[in-house]
């Protein structure tokens, strides 16, 4: 009986997360970390503290949850865009288009990575590891499948793989330097540069 109402429970539980989640998201990137407190929150949503401290230790533990529960968001956003692919040429121009779009629909996150690792580094090292862990071989698969198909020069594939991620995180940065940091906040967009990263990338991989 007691694991019948367990599973009942389990969609208001996931429920109620995805809603601290997504108020302390908004909290924290407009606050900052060291400005938010838990009251903040729990105004926010007309909950008490107890229900917070029931999903989450601390203060830390909230707002590491919002950066990994983001991050884990575009891992899956750029899966479900662009694994069923088959084009290599095409995936390259997806992941681009994904990546920047996500960040557009998701602005608040840019500001909480940026903070992540302002605040605490070891956990941004750790978080960030983990999923460039999984999507660096993706890349570095594809750019294998696009050689052997023809589409793309013989290259040093992990060292390209590198460099594709690092430009897509650069371009990210210097758009969080722009807007956020400028009173003109948030009047550009970070999709109006897909054309052109992508024609920077593909050039430089496309086989004469």
């Amino acid at each position: 009986m007691k694991m019948e109402n367990d599973n009942k429970m389990m969609p208001l539980v996931k429920r109620r997360e995805r809603q601290i989640l997504s108020a302390a998201q908004t909290i924290f990137a407009h606050n900052g970390y060291r400005r938010t407190k838990i009251d903040d929150i729990t105004e926010h949503l007309s909950i008490g503290k107890g229900t917070i401290y029931r999903y989450f230790k601390d203060k830390k533990s909230l707002f590491l949850a919002v950066y990994e529960h983001g991050m884990r968001h575009l891992q899956m956003t750029m899966r479900e865009n662009v694994d069923p692919i088959e084009n290599p040429q095409k995936k390259v121009s997806a992941a681009i288009s994904t990546f920047f779009s996500f960040f557009d629909q998701h602005r608040e996150l840019i500001e909480i990575q940026m903070q992540v690792r302002s605040e605490f580094k070891e956990d941004y090292r750790r978080v960030s590891l983990a999923l460039y862990a999984d999507y660096i071989v993706r890349i570095q698969d594809n750019l294998r499948n696009g050689i052997k198909m023809g589409f793309f020069r013989d290259l040093d594939v992990e060292k390209t793989a590198e460099t594709i991620s690092a430009t897509l995180h650069g371009v990210l940065q210097s758009f969080y330097i722009r807007e956020f940091s400028s009173e003109g906040q948030q009047k550009q967009s970070l999709t109006d540069r897909t054309d052109a990263v992508t024609a920077l990338l593909l050039e430089g991989l496309l086989k004469r």
